[in-house]
């Protein structure tokens, strides 16, 4: 019983070995083990994006209806109509940064992937600290329309840095 248990160890000591192995020279999954496509680019179109609306702090809404989408509208500095989207192929993703103290900050949908969940990477962008801007209060959003999917929705936030113009 001892000796099973022994070479048990030495085989379970031997199969961490090698992963750490290949972890480290890059070679982790093993390529032959892999067998997850790889991030597929999902198109989007813009409805709406500006500088004023009326949410005032960071929050992503996703959009499933055309009575939400509508709901939304409201809160936006877009006049009416309201777009028209199919909802059994399409959805609707609204971005908003929240409000800031001057010009110069933006927000926008960089790109979608899938990837076993949905990822949307939101930009987020403020001015440069030597910049000099006036002082009005400004609330920036975009809307996008994309395909409809049943991943799981996520997204990441890059911040960029505006240079002064």
């Amino acid at each position: 019983m001892q000796k099973q248990t022994i070479s048990a160890v030495g085989v379970a000591v031997i199969a961490i070995a090698i992963g750490v192995y290949l972890f480290y020279s890059g070679e982790y999954p093993p390529s032959s083990a892999t067998n997850q496509q790889s991030a597929v680019i999902v198109p989007f179109t813009a409805l709406a994006d500006g500088a004023r609306s009326k949410v005032s702090s960071r929050v992503n809404y996703l959009i499933t209806t055309q009575e939400e989408l509508a709901e939304l509208w409201e809160f936006l500095e877009e006049p009416p109509p309201v777009p028209k989207v199919d909802f059994n192929k399409k959805v609707v993703a609204a971005v908003f940064a929240g409000e800031a103290p001057t010009a110069g900050y933006d927000i926008a949908v960089a790109e979608v992937r899938d990837n076993g969940e949905r990822t949307v990477k939101v930009e987020l962008t403020k001015p440069d600290e030597s910049c000099l801007l006036a002082q009005s209060l400004i609330a920036p959003y975009q809307v996008v329309e994309l395909p409809k999917t049943s991943l799981p929705f996520t997204h990441a936030d890059v911040w960029t840095t505006k240079p002064c113009s």
